[in-house]
């Protein structure tokens, strides 16, 4: 079986402040697994508690001993890729503007220039994430200005 190497005890109180405090979930699991199998504990219940395979587990820890707490971290370039380009990407900016109120002329006019289909929950998936404001000039709207020009508004 395979454990960590025994930590220090600056180690378990980085991994512990780790466990309780780091903003990624991700880390924050990859911390408390390393205090368990520090605690003794092995790698398929660990594995089980987190849902994930004990290879998985033991690559944490692997890392953890390679490369110390930067091992936690999620690399860069981790993840799926994405499906369009740069340049379709911009194309579906583009599209968004010229249709803001429509999201299936938008998909429609993307596929005919691209020949990739695109579903409507994408497009939608899209706005939201880059919040677009909805006259389709691009540029994200901030909350900030109005609930503060509002709220300035309220008190006068």
């Amino acid at each position: 079986m395979q454990y960590v190497a025994p930590l220090r005890d600056d180690e378990i109180q980085t991994l512990h402040d780790m466990h309780r405090y780091h903003p990624a979930r991700r880390a924050r699991m990859r911390a408390h697994s390393l205090l368990r199998s520090h605690q003794g504990c092995s790698l398929p219940p660990i594995a089980r508690f987190y849902q994930v395979d004990r290879r998985s587990v033991s690559t944490w820890i692997d890392r953890w001993q390679m490369m110390g707490l930067v091992g936690l971290y999620d690399q860069p370039g981790s993840g799926r890729r994405p499906l369009r380009n740069d340049e379709e990407q911009q194309k579906v900016h583009a599209y968004l503007r010229e249709y803001p109120k429509d999201v299936k002329k938008v998909v429609q006019a993307l596929e005919q220039e691209t020949t990739k289909r695109v579903s409507t929950k994408t497009i939608k998936r899209l706005i939201k994430k880059t919040a677009l404001s909805g006259n389709g000039s691009g540029q994200p709207q901030s909350k900030c200005l109005s609930l503060a020009s509002t709220t300035a508004v309220k008190r006068s």
